[in-house]
């Protein structure tokens, strides 16, 4: 089942300028259910203009996008977004922030309490659901962030660089906390991110963009999530495999960057 499909998208920024930009182009892409995407590249390749552009923040300049076969013209519920900065209120409690996409869509009480307490858990966080968020730490922060987005079901969840201020510690337990989510929802996840490993120890789909305007250069599959689930993460990071698909990746961004600066990696 599609979830997305994107069909030669091309956004450009102050058309008609001397500062017109084309952030990406010619962008095709199905996402089905299911899957957990990751989305890598060199800075400033548009990997944050494709994520607006699924959440319906951007509208495409050329081609569609398409969800539930209607053109995404504007952000909606069944596409949640986990931002890189915790977005909470600071005057309501953690409950009351994942309850209040619940409470806009005209849920009942008992109904969103109870669907709260359900994530809160999944996320744990139920022992601090009376905490204000600035009560919390930053990784107690994005995982309220992410209870918020989960409660409303959404079909797909798009988190833009989620982990990427964390400590390394806070960053593993957050990668191993969406895994577990991910699968236990199943649920879809596209993740937009800089760091080659969380790719690989996340995604079923990864996919590798060019430098601006980007453009996709290359989709490879892995199973590293799946394998990370069942077994010990450093014994899966150091197969031959992975450390096989890592360096052709970085390889691939390396590249990128070289060409953009002018030097050679």
């Amino acid at each position: 089942m599609t979830v997305i499909s994107l069909t030669n998208v091309g956004v450009n920024y102050n058309e008609g300028t001397k500062n017109a930009v084309t952030a990406i182009k010619d962008i095709s892409l199905e996402i089905k259910k299911g899957e957990f995407i990751c989305v890598l590249g060199p800075s400033g390749c548009g990997k944050s203009t494709l994520l607006n552009v699924l959440a319906g923040f951007v509208k495409p300049t050329s081609g569609s996008a398409i969800a539930d076969s209607e053109p995404i013209t504007k952000p909606d519920w069944n596409r949640g977004v986990v931002f890189q900065a915790p977005v909470l209120y600071p005057w309501l409690n953690v409950k009351e922030n994942v309850e209040f996409g619940l409470k806009m869509r005209k849920f009942g009480k008992k109904e969103r309490s109870d669907l709260a307490d359900k994530y809160l858990k999944q996320v744990e966080l139920f022992e601090f659901k009376n905490h204000k968020p600035y009560e919390l730490s930053g990784g107690m922060r994005q995982r309220a962030s992410l209870a918020r987005v989960l409660v409303n079901s959404p079909k797909i969840v798009l988190l833009d660089e989620p982990f990427g201020a964390l400590d390394a510690i806070t960053k593993i337990n957050m990668q191993f906390l969406t895994r577990l989510i991910w699968s236990y929802e199943k649920s879809t996840f596209f993740l937009i991110t800089h760091d080659v490993d969380e790719a690989l120890s996340l995604g079923t789909r990864i996919i590798v963009l060019s430098s601006r305007p980007g453009v996709i250069l290359k989709e490879f599959n892995a199973n590293f999530t799946y394998r990370i689930s069942q077994s010990n993460l450093d014994q899966t990071r150091f197969s031959k495999e992975y450390i096989r698909l890592r360096e052709e990746i970085l390889s691939l961004i390396y590249q990128q960057t070289s060409e953009n600066s002018g030097y050679v990696i």
